[in-house]
């Protein structure tokens, strides 16, 4: 094998390389614009309920009634909107994960079977008396391999840590829910007390 095939697998390779890269890209914007379709819904809903809220408030007719207004059930609203929008984020975010990773995973696995097919094409074309060379360059591609597999090991730790971590703040959120539930009969009966 000459110069110019050994840089022509090289080449083929990294193309390979750069259309992962292409994808990637293009999964990444798909998944900002569902984002910030996601936020711009969620602002839009807050601003209508706020106003409603303002609206009421002005309408009241004695501080009673703001009080009413202003309940647990209203906070309790806000908050259950909240964790929707929440889930809806994680959502995005769980399937954007797993598109990363399954192009990851592929891009690993493509790279891997380029890397060894080159290797295999060097070593079988190799001329006489290189064998110490070819040792030498055959473990430090075994290192390179051993890379791969420890990126891919902490790319799946990654996403696995960003799902929980999205869970354990949805589930956060709605502890805080239930709480104000639970609190707001008890508030009520101490002011009819």
């Amino acid at each position: 094998m000459n110069q110019e095939q050994i840089t022509a697998k090289l080449s083929q390779i990294n193309s390979k390389g750069l259309e992962a890269t292409f994808s990637l890209s293009e999964a990444a914007l798909e998944n900002a614009q569902k984002l910030a379709e996601l936020n711009y819904a969620a602002s839009k809903d807050a601003l209508v309920n706020a106003q409603d809220g303002i609206q009421q408030v002005l309408n009241a007719k004695d501080p009673k009634q703001v009080t009413e207004i202003i309940s647990a059930d209203a906070l309790q609203s806000a908050g259950t909107q909240a964790v929707a929008y929440q889930r809806k984020v994680t959502k995005v975010m769980r399937d954007s994960n797993k598109e990363l990773a399954n192009v990851i995973e592929a891009n690993i696995d493509q790279l891997q079977n380029g890397f060894q097919e080159w290797v295999n094409t060097i070593s079988a074309n190799a001329p006489a008396g290189s064998d110490a060379f070819l040792s030498t360059f055959k473990t430090v591609y075994g290192s390179a391999l051993q890379g791969f597999e420890q990126f891919r090991s902490a790319s799946k730790e990654a996403f696995a840590t960003a799902e929980k971590t999205a869970e354990q703040a949805i589930d956060a959120v709605q502890g805080q829910i239930t709480q104000v539930k639970k609190a707001a009969p008890a508030s009520r009966a101490r002011k009819a007390a």
